[in-house]
């Protein structure tokens, strides 16, 4: 199967803005792995172990310190100008929280024509036919258009979040901890979404999470990251059943199960 993303040696380091002679956070280190079309990837982890660094990396809102990121065999860090423009047409992000993402003073109309007012040419009967499939696609109906962020639950927002990274038609989409902040009853319909949503549109998704009951359900792949190295990397299934690494075996074994 043809890679889509090919991450090498990537090093993302934070500067201390505070003191500038304190040395720098190393949040990423030498870390590479691929990503084929239409697989869904899944990073593993604790909070703080590098994986959301990635996700900004991936999405140029971070610039690593050395490393590359290869979308379909191109450095997007050596993208020409027009190129760099197109980028975000092919690749978007759903952030962790619902309720921080979407501009509470938009309507849900304009939060999702706005995409396309900047990357597109569509005439506006073209823009709103698009939203309202994309609307309808994620399970919501037209009335949403005319309301605003506050006036939804939790799991809806998400969904507004998912029909506006699907908005431009994206070949990759990453998932950052989509369903972290949602109820257990709502995070399962999410993550159904998403599974559809693969499946029909044949999207690639990189999956961020520390669920792992959540990961093992939805992925093909998994990469278990701690401390910002990668430690483990295999299929599902060998993951969970055959893993390499200690911390790979310590962290399953402390994941809560559920006894019927």
């Amino acid at each position: 199967m043809e890679k889509i993303l090919e991450i090498k040696n990537l090093n993302i380091e934070y500067k201390n803005l505070k003191n500038a002679n304190q040395l720098s956070t190393k949040a990423v280190k030498n870390v590479s792995f691929s990503i084929k079309k239409g697989e869904i990837y899944a990073l593993a982890g604790e909070s703080g172990c590098g994986k959301s660094s990635i996700a900004k990396a991936i999405m140029r809102l971070l610039t690593p310190v050395s490393g590359e990121i290869l979308y379909e065999g191109e450095n997007i860090f050596e993208l020409s100008k027009k190129d760099a423009l197109l980028y975000p047409t092919k690749v978007q992000m759903v952030f962790q929280n619902p309720y921080s993402s979407l501009n509470p003073k938009m309507k849900i109309g304009d939060i999702l024509k706005e995409p396309l007012d900047i990357n597109t040419k569509y005439s506006k009967n073209h823009k709103l036919a698009i939203i309202k499939d994309v609307l309808n696609e994620v399970g919501l109906d037209n009335n949403a258009l005319s309301l605003y962020p506050h006036q939804f639950s939790g799991g809806q927002r998400q969904r507004i979040a998912i029909a506006r990274a699907l908005i431009l038609n994206p070949s990759l989409l990453i998932a950052d901890e989509p369903v972290s902040a949602l109820d257990a009853s709502i995070q399962a319909q999410i993550i159904n979404l998403l599974k559809d949503l693969k499946v029909k549109r044949n999207l690639t998704i990189l999956f961020i999470s520390h669920d792992l009951s959540v990961i093992k359900y939805l992925s093909d792949r998994v990469g278990i990251m701690y401390f910002g190295e990668l430690l483990d990397e295999n299929i599902t299934s060998s993951i969970f059943n055959f893993p390499h690494a200690e911390y790979t075996r310590k962290l399953l074994a402390a994941a809560p199960t559920i006894s019927l």
